[in-house]
């Protein structure tokens, strides 16, 4: 008799977990997002359902730290979930990872499955999947660096805020994926949820930093809220304490190290000043009196640095005799803490030619560092072009400079026409773009054409990397 109620209890224990995975089995708005410039990777979500294994929503969330984020959502399988995590690790991409799950689903049925992954090794590349016996409303859409997913939502418009609100939310991936969050929160953004007044019932904040091993950046948690209060409103009170709570510890992405100007003439005198400003995840100067260790790849000499009193901090770097570059890296030590800024600053020694309307015009090929880089929301590019002579004529050259996503997709034609001899400078302005990673790339003619004596004339190709941070 005790062995049969054991194996009863055994039972009622098995069916009530099981009736609970079912309700979460069609549920949930959520983002999986990278930062290709950081490398960070964020995972927010919500939805009705409540404490399912103690976590609520948050079951849906996997980030794999330096590589990628996947959420399995709607008839929620934890062997599919495992399966997508060992294929990431694979180094499957996103849509071959939905791919392969489809195929291989674990109970063979994926018309009922969610999909959203996003890959940082791969520049942001995304993937999304909605089977069509998912509950309505049900959509996904993706983006470079991101995907958006939902089902049993109120419509479209959950999906459609979501986007917006985070493509044009600036800051760090976190305060984005909680602005996100908050745009979503409609009573009844998940239908199950109207009748409690609210949007949903559990919901998370995750972000990952490499490094951060077992102890991730943020992990904001609400796996259940009584009827009336919103898991938002809850996360957000978290990700405030949060954030107040790191207010005086210097962030390694936020904080900024500037360089004025980037080009110096290499004659061992001429100077170029650093400026270097420690911040907060609120983006806020932190109070003065750090200590500040500078260090240089180069030859060029650095000077002590000078706390300024205001929160920022100022040295000099002096030109060597010989041409060349230096990247200048910068440690703040703060108390206990010790912190490398993520931004570099890259100084150029150079011997440029003066060049004026009636100079003698260069003579070789160059595209500069964008200045300044990073940059908010404008930056100028400048590049030379030299005389080019063929048959004792002087020609003009066809050039074209253009900007271009992490994934190859043009966003700006900056110049497309003949230029003369000469060095030019162009502003590029970057706002209603996200934040992130972008390659400028001048063209002069084709990498290899043909004049008109019939001899092959060699072009002129160059890229350079510039980051925009919002």
């Amino acid at each position: 008799m005790k062995n049969l109620i054991q194996k009863y209890s055994f039972t009622l224990l098995a069916l009530s977990l099981l009736i609970q995975f079912k309700l979460l089995a069609q549920d949930t708005f959520s983002i999986v997002a990278v930062d290709t410039v950081t490398g960070e990777i964020g995972s927010a979500g919500a939805s009705c359902v409540g404490p399912i294994g103690g976590i609520g929503a948050f079951i849906l969330s996997d980030v794999i730290e330096g590589i990628g984020g996947i959420h399995t959502q709607a008839s929620w399988n934890a062997t599919n979930q495992q399966n997508a995590h060992n294929k990431m690790l694979e180094g499957l991409s996103p849509q071959e990872i939905i791919d392969w799950l489809i195929i291989n689903d674990a109970q063979g049925n994926p018309t009922v499955r969610q999909y959203g992954i996003v890959d940082l090794t791969r520049n942001g590349e995304s993937a999304a999947y909605t089977g069509v016996n998912c509950l309505n409303y049900k959509n996904h859409v993706t983006g470079p660096g991101y995907s958006i997913q939902g089902n049993i939502l109120l419509g479209q418009i959950i999906i459609d805020t979501m986007q917006t609100t985070f493509l044009n939310t600036s800051g760090p991936i976190a305060d984005r994926l909680m602005a996100t969050l908050q745009a979503a929160k409609i009573v009844g953004a998940d239908t199950r949820c109207a009748v409690r007044g609210t949007s949903s019932q559990s919901g998370f904040v995750k972000v990952v930093r490499i490094g951060d091993g077992n102890t991730p950046y943020l992990q904001i948690v609400v796996p259940d809220t009584p009827i009336g209060t919103d898991p938002i409103d809850s996360l957000q009170t978290m990700f405030d304490n949060w954030k107040i709570a790191k207010f005086n510890t210097v962030d390694p992405f936020l904080s900024q190290i500037e360089i004025n100007p980037d080009t110096i003439p290499a004659n061992g005198t001429s100077q170029a000043v650093i400026t270097i400003l420690p911040k907060n995840n609120s983006d806020t100067l932190l109070a003065s009196g750090k200590q500040i260790v500078l260090s240089n790849t180069g030859i060029g000499q650095l000077s002590s640095v000078i706390d300024l009193g205001d929160g920022t901090y100022e040295s000099t770097i002096t030109s060597p005799v010989a041409e060349g570059a230096d990247t200048i890296s910068v440690i703040v030590i703060s108390g206990t803490d010790t912190v490398s800024i993520f931004w570099k600053a890259i100084v150029f020694y150079s011997n440029p030619v003066s060049i004026s309307d009636n100079s003698v015009s260069p003579n070789d090929f160059h595209l500069y560092q964008n200045s300044p880089n990073p940059f908010n929301p404008s930056t100028k590019i400048k590049y030379t072009i030299p005389n080019v002579v063929e048959s004792e004529t002087k020609q003009s050259n066809f050039v074209t400079l253009k900007v271009y996503d992490v994934l190859g997709n043009e966003i700006a034609t900056l110049v497309n026409e003949e230029k003369p001899a000469g060095t030019f400078e162009i502003e590029f302005d970057a706002s209603g773009l996200s934040s992130g990673l972008y390659f400028y790339r001048l063209r002069v003619g084709d990498p290899e054409t043909s004049s008109q004596n019939g001899q092959a004339r060699q072009g002129f190709v160059e890229t350079k990397k510039m980051i925009y941070l919002r």
